[in-house]
């Protein structure tokens, strides 16, 4: 297998979900609709039209609705939402599911899918972004992996009007690759997570992580190398900071209307987004 084929994926969906629990109550928010379809969906057609269909998700154990929702025998709450395109769809993939035994954040959740991805490179993909009037994220991230197999993250630029939709981590600084366009760029600074909303100053922009990412392998070498120094959760954002340190970091300029669907804000965003349409 060539190391710039991405054949495989994961979904991580074993999070708490405290941002939009007062839309999605007790529901995963992984199986909260846009466009009539669970956000989780979006993520696994975006996959599968990538050529991706190998696919480990990670979930909790109160969200066995997720993988019985995906191996087509819902809950029958969430039994009108399997429609017969979607029924296809999933047989069409191949799911592994892991449980994350207790919240410990985005790398731990990652790192239990290591025999699973093996050797080979692997696509990330976070439920809560969802990309609107373009390319699956995944597809436009291929091509530039296939003639730089390196570790790189989706990215999609920030006006102040939108920065209320999205959370304040992974605001990215990068550099120009010389004789690359400016769709491909070099990431120097990968920002951490604060209290702070986030917040753009007028007449500005910025450039944000999003949607997914591709890793090499030794992204699981880089999450032992983390938790040795983790205090509490260990998040992703440890990791691809000693990548960028150590191995360097792409980021790939995304096409399209990007949601972070995660937060209420940027949930119903969406939504009007499409009634609008």
């Amino acid at each position: 297998m060539s190391s710039t084929t991405v054949r495989k994926a994961i979904i991580p969906a074993a999070g708490l979900g405290t941002r939009v629990r007062a839309i999605a109550g007790d529901l995963p928010k992984e199986l909260l609709t846009v466009a009539a379809k669970p956000l989780i969906v979006h993520a696994i057609e975006s996959l599968a039209a990538s050529g991706v269909r190998q696919i480990a998700v990670v979930i909790s154990s109160a969200k066995e609705s997720i993988r019985q929702f995906l191996l087509g025998e819902p809950p029958e709450y969430l039994a009108p939402l399997l429609d017969t395109h979607l029924r296809v769809l999933l047989r069409a993939c191949e799911f592994s599911f892991f449980v994350q035994p207790s919240p410990g954040g985005l790398a731990d959740a990652v790192s239990l899918c290591r025999d699973f991805i093996g050797d080979e490179p692997f696509a990330l993909v976070m439920p809560d972004n969802i990309m609107l009037d373009g390319l699956p994220v995944v597809s436009q991230m291929i091509p530039f992996f296939s003639r730089e197999p390196q570790d790189m993250v989706g990215a999609i630029r920030l006006q102040p009007e939108e920065a209320s939709r999205f959370g304040n981590v992974g605001i990215l600084e990068t550099e120009a690759i010389p004789g690359e366009n400016h769709r491909l760029l070099r990431v120097s600074h990968f920002s951490d997570k604060t209290g702070d909303p986030l917040s753009v100053p007028a007449g500005t922009s910025v450039l944000k992580n999003f949607g997914g990412s591709i890793f090499l392998p030794h992204f699981f070498d880089y999450i032992e190398q983390c938790r040795s120094q983790a205090e509490g959760e260990l998040d992703d954002v440890s990791v691809i900071q000693a990548i960028i340190r150590e191995k360097g970091l792409l980021a790939v300029v995304l096409g399209g209307n990007g949601f972070d669907v995660g937060s209420p804000a940027g949930y119903w965003a969406a939504n009007l987004h499409l009634e609008s349409k």
